[in-house]
C-alpha cells in the first residue's frame, strides 16, 4: 500500500469521526492562524530526456535530479467549525477551510548520481478542506488533545539551480509551477485560556502527488528545453497558532 494511499484511508477515517451522534458542546465559528517550520523531504525527480535542437543532451537518456532541501519556515490562516456533534463520546469533530505556505531553499543533490553544486528554492502553497477532532474527556480540561488530517490541492513553485556537465555554475533548472492532490494528517494539543482565545501547537505531514517540472538549458543565457521530470512531494511541519471564537 502506498503512502498516499495509507495517508488518503486516515483522512477518510478521521472525516468519518465528524458523523453526528449526540450534540453535548456548544458548535461555533472561529479563525486561526499559525507559524513555524517545515521540513520538506528530498525529491527524485525522474524523466527522459528529449533536448530540443542546441541543448545539450542525449535523446532517451536518463534525467535524475536528487533534490535535498533546507527546514524554513511555514505558515497559514484557517475559517473553522466547531461542530455540535460527538463520536464515541470523546471525539468532538471540527472543520476548516485552509490556506497555507511552505518556502525552503535548496540544499543539495545530484544529476544523474553525478557530483554538482546545487541552489535555488521551492514555495508550496496549500487549499485545504481539514477535518479534526478534539479528545475530550472531562469538562474540566485545560490541555485539549486534537488528531485529523485534510485533502486538498498544492500548487508547487519549483526553481532548482545545478551545474551540469561539468560546468562549476549553473547552467540547467528544473522550474515551472505545477499542481497535485494533497493530503495530510496532524496532531497536537489545544490550550484553553478561558478567554476566547486558544493557543495550539501542531506536528504534520504531507504528500503531494504528481507533480511535473522542466529540465532546461540555461547556459550562456539560453532557455532550451531537455527534458519532462517528475516526482511526488512530501515533508513535515512543526507549528505553533492561535484560534480566535466567535
Amino acid at each position: 500500500m502506498s503512502k498516499f494511499t495509507t495517508l488518503s484511508l486516515a483522512s477518510a477515517a478521521l472525516a468519518f469521526a465528524a458523523l453526528p451522534a449526540q450534540a453535548e458542546k456548544d458548535q461555533g465559528w472561529y479563525v486561526a492562524g499559525f507559524v513555524g517550520a517545515g521540513f520538506p523531504g528530498d525529491a527524485e525527480l525522474t524523466g527522459v530526456q528529449n533536448p530540443v535542437a542546441g541543448a545539450p543532451g542525449t535523446a532517451g537518456a536518463p534525467a535524475r535530479i536528487a533534490t535535498d532541501f533546507d527546514s524554513d519556515a511555514t505558515f497559514g490562516l484557517a475559517l473553522g467549525y466547531d461542530t455540535p456533534w460527538e463520536f464515541f463520546g470523546i471525539f468532538n469533530p471540527r472543520l476548516e477551510l485552509e490556506y497555507s505556505r511552505i518556502e525552503a531553499d535548496v540544499s543539495g543533490g545530484s544529476f544523474n548520481s553525478g557530483s554538482q553544486p546545487f541552489s535555488g528554492d521551492v514555495s508550496i502553497d496549500f487549499f485545504l478542506i481539514n477535518n479534526y477532532s478534539d479528545i475530550i474527556w472531562d469538562d474540566n480540561q485545560t490541555v485539549i488533545p486534537f488528531v485529523g488530517g485534510g485533502l486538498g490541492v498544492a500548487t508547487v513553485d519549483a526553481n532548482i539551480l545545478y551545474a551540469g556537465g561539468g560546468s562549476p555554475t549553473p547552467n540547467f533548472v528544473a522550474t515551472g509551477d505545477d499542481s497535485g492532490l494533497a493530503g495530510t494528517v496532524a496532531g497536537g494539543l489545544t490550550w484553553l485560556t478561558g478567554t476566547q482565545w486558544e493557543i495550539y501547537g501542531e506536528a504534520r505531514y504531507y504528500q503531494i502527488r504528481d507533480l511535473e517540472f522542466e529540465r532546461r538549458f540555461i547556459g550562456g543565457g539560453a532557455n532550451l528545453f531537455n527534458a519532462s521530470v517528475e516526482d511526488d512531494f512530501d515533508g513535515s511541519s512543526l507549528t505553533i497558532g492561535a484560534r480566535y471564537n466567535f
